[in-house]
């Protein structure tokens, strides 16, 4: 082939004797700002790499819906990514229950972190491993235990139990998601009390736990909103 046409050899590609980069693939293919998946796929790739024990992938990189959104499915979690949220693993019993929510096309949204393990001695079973971990969305958080599963936290009762210093507080993690009645009243249900808000009443929030009690003061709180 070389003989008979010889102007053809200087086209073909030098070979390359080490792994393409993202340079390589940037020169490689026409790169277009506005295509989001050439900026979705090295992120995907890099929080992939963090998180090892994702396991290998399982589908391709895919857009999810009309938005720019893509996902990558491993055997032990997905990667997701938008370019306003970054991209952030979900797993286990806390993807479970986001995906039965909605995902990403619920009031949740994305992920707008990796899930992190619950600390603390309380959080720990016998063998010293923590025993629950949470996740922060969008629009929500998501925390998880073994003793009481899969919580959606959202609205004014989570903006209220953050200030409190999340599962750090008094009240501890949630045991149920935050249901929202026909008025607008917010009702959260946590290990040791609640936390409720109305619009035209503001929060209240009811320690059940002596301790914890002691920690606020009063069993009841009712604060100006």
């Amino acid at each position: 082939m070389t003989q008979s046409h010889p102007a053809r050899a200087g086209l073909l590609p030098k070979r390359l004797d080490r792994a393409v980069s993202w340079s390589d693939f940037r020169t490689a293919v026409r790169y277009d700002p506005d295509y989001r998946l050439l900026l979705a796929v090295p992120a995907i790739s890099a929080k992939r790499a963090e998180h090892t024990w994702l396991g290998e992938a399982v589908s391709l990189h895919t857009r999810v819906g009309d938005a720019d959104v893509y996902r990558r499915v491993y055997e032990h979690g997905s990667v997701y990514w938008s370019e306003r949220t970054g991209a952030h693993e979900v797993h286990g019993e806390i993807a479970a229950r986001w995906l039965e929510a909605g995902g990403e096309a619920s009031y949740l949204g994305l992920p707008t972190g990796d899930e992190q393990r619950l600390v603390g001695a309380s959080r720990r079973t016998a063998m010293g491993r923590a025993d629950g971990g949470f996740a922060h969305f969008e629009g929500a958080s998501i925390y998880w235990t073994t003793r009481h599963g899969a919580a959606i936290v959202h609205g004014m009762v989570r903006d209220i139990w953050a200030l409190l210093g999340w599962e750090r507080s008094p009240l501890g993690v949630p045991v149920a998601d935050v249901v929202v009645d026909a008025t607008g009243v917010m009702s959260g249900c946590f290990e040791h009390g609640t936390i409720t808000w109305s619009p035209s009443g503001g929060p209240e929030i009811v320690v059940t736990a002596p301790a914890a009690s002691a920690a606020f003061g009063e069993a009841t709180l009712s604060l100006t909103s």
